[in-house]
C-alpha cells in the first residue's frame, strides 16, 4: 500500500486546528497500521442523507438514531441532528449531491478529500457544504483557508459556485466566497507547512523520504 496518510476534511480541520504538540501527535499516528478505525460520525451523516435525499422525515430521522447502540453515538447524533434540522429550516431548497474530490499536499507527503454531504442554494451560490460535528474549536480564518485550498482544486465540471464547512456546534457557517487573498495564501502554507511536520515524522520514524511500499497508514 502507497504509504501516503490521506485526511477527511473534518479531521484535516481538526489538525490544522490543533497546537504543534498535537499536531506532531496525529502526523506520527498516520503512519501506524490501521485497518480503517471506527468512525464515530457515520451513523450522523447517513441520516443525514436519508432526510435529505431519501424523503424521510425528521421525526423519523431523530426516532432512528434510538437505533445506535453507543450511547455517546446516540446522544452526539441526535445533538447534531437537532442542530442541523434547525439550520436548514431557516435554509430552504432543494439538496443535491456533489462530488468529492481529493487532492495531494503541494510536497505530495498526504492527501486531503473533502467531502461535501450536500449541495443547497444559500444566496446567490450553489454551496457544498461539509458538516463538522466535534466540539474541537475551530479558527474561522484556518476553515476558510482550508476551503480556499479545495476551491483551487476542485474540478471545473459540475463545480460548485462557493464550498462551505457548517459546524454543528454553534449552526455557524464558514463559506470560501468569505476568504480574501490572504487567506487563500494561508491555506497553500498551511499544507507546505505540513509537509515539513510529515517530512521530520517520517525520518524520525525510519521512512523514506519519498512514499513508497513501506507500512499501511491510517486514513479517516
Amino acid at each position: 500500500m502507497t504509504n501516503i496518510p490521506k485526511f477527511g476534511f473534518s479531521a484535516y480541520l481538526k489538525l490544522i486546528n490543533s497546537n504543534p504538540r498535537p499536531q506532531r501527535t496525529i502526523i506520527r499516528k498516520r503512519y501506524a497500521p490501521s485497518d480503517g478505525g471506527f468512525d464515530f460520525h457515520k451513523s450522523f451523516r447517513s441520516r443525514v442523507q436519508q432526510a435529505s435525499f431519501q424523503g424521510l422525515s425528521v421525526e423519523t430521522v431523530l426516532a432512528s438514531t434510538q437505533q445506535i447502540s453507543r450511547l455517546s453515538e446516540r446522544n452526539a447524533a441526535r445533538r447534531a441532528l437537532e442542530q442541523f434540522f434547525e439550520w436548514k429550516a431557516q435554509h430552504p431548497g432543494m439538496m443535491e449531491a456533489a462530488s468529492s474530490v481529493t487532492f495531494l499536499s503541494p510536497g505530495g507527503l498526504f492527501k486531503i478529500e473533502y467531502t461535501p454531504d450536500f449541495l443547497l442554494r444559500i444566496g446567490e451560490r450553489r454551496t457544498a457544504v461539509h458538516l463538522w460535528n466535534t466540539r474541537h474549536p475551530l479558527s474561522g480564518n484556518l476553515v476558510r483557508a482550508a476551503l480556499s485550498a479545495v476551491a483551487a482544486r476542485y474540478p471545473l465540471e459540475n463545480r460548485p459556485e462557493d464550498f462551505a464547512v457548517l459546524s454543528l456546534q454553534n449552526r455557524t457557517l464558514y463559506r470560501w466566497s468569505e476568504s480574501d487573498r490572504e487567506i487563500t495564501s494561508l491555506g497553500e502554507r498551511l499544507m507546505e507547512l505540513l509537509d515539513m511536520q510529515f517530512a521530520s515524522a517520517r525520518a524520525e520514524l525510519g521512512l523514506p523520504a519519498s512514499p513508497g511500499r513501506d507500512v499501511p497508514v491510517a486514513s479517516v
